[in-house]
């Protein structure tokens, strides 16, 4: 009883925190981030004000979320996606579609997170501002090393990080450009740049 009561609490938990996430994305692209307060955040979500600090320090909190929880849900069907069925690194490659066509729909939200919600040790250390896809991107390297599809004796942590830097590259040019422009064939194209030359060509789509 003591456990299943638990988990409601933690269910309850994750679902205010999607409230206040989502009443926040909604309200910025309205009526912009600096124009969006705390008070309306919790307002727009039916919850008192003091709730939103239970879950987010700062708005810029919020912002930070963004990139982890799209990563993380897009990262985990990708893992899931077709109960194994397709090459690993043609999963990869659909993550990479996916995440663009997320990013697309609120670009001017991604470019201000790089703007203002993440700094030069962010990127240093491989968070930058929740984007990173190193962590993802090493299992599914991994994956593909198991499936023949990448030399195993390859270090998937050194190719995970390679991939990472390459993506975020492109992400921080599409976010600083004067010009929008479709987002997918950039970062489709860095999986095939760094990983079709040692992969199988046969198994890489």
């Amino acid at each position: 009883m003591a456990e299943l009561m638990r988990g409601r609490r933690e269910q309850a938990k994750l679902e205010r925190r999607e409230r206040i996430y989502e009443a926040a994305l909604n309200l910025f692209r309205e009526q912009g981030y600096e124009g969006t307060t705390v008070d309306q955040i919790t307002r727009y979500a039916g919850l008192a004000k003091g709730t939103f600090f239970n879950y987010f320090p700062t708005k810029d909190a919020v912002l930070r979320y963004l990139g982890t929880r799209e990563i993380g849900r897009l990262g985990s069907n990708a893992l899931n996606n077709g109960n194994g069925r397709g090459s690993s690194i043609g999963k990869l490659k659909r993550l990479m579609a996916a995440l663009a066509a997320n990013l697309e729909q609120d670009r001017a939200l991604v470019s201000l997170i790089f703007r203002k919600g993440v700094s030069a040790p962010d990127l240093l250390a491989g968070d930058a501002g929740g984007f990173s896809l190193q962590p993802i991107a090493s299992l599914m390297i991994r994956q593909a090393q198991y499936h023949g599809e990448v030399n195993p004796n390859l270090d998937p942590d050194g190719l995970a990080a390679a991939l990472d830097a390459l993506y975020l590259q492109q992400l921080v040019r599409w976010c600083e450009s004067s010009k929008p422009y479709p987002l997918t064939d950039r970062l489709t194209g860095i999986v095939d740049l760094l990983l079709l030359g040692i992969s199988s060509a046969d198994q890489a789509s």
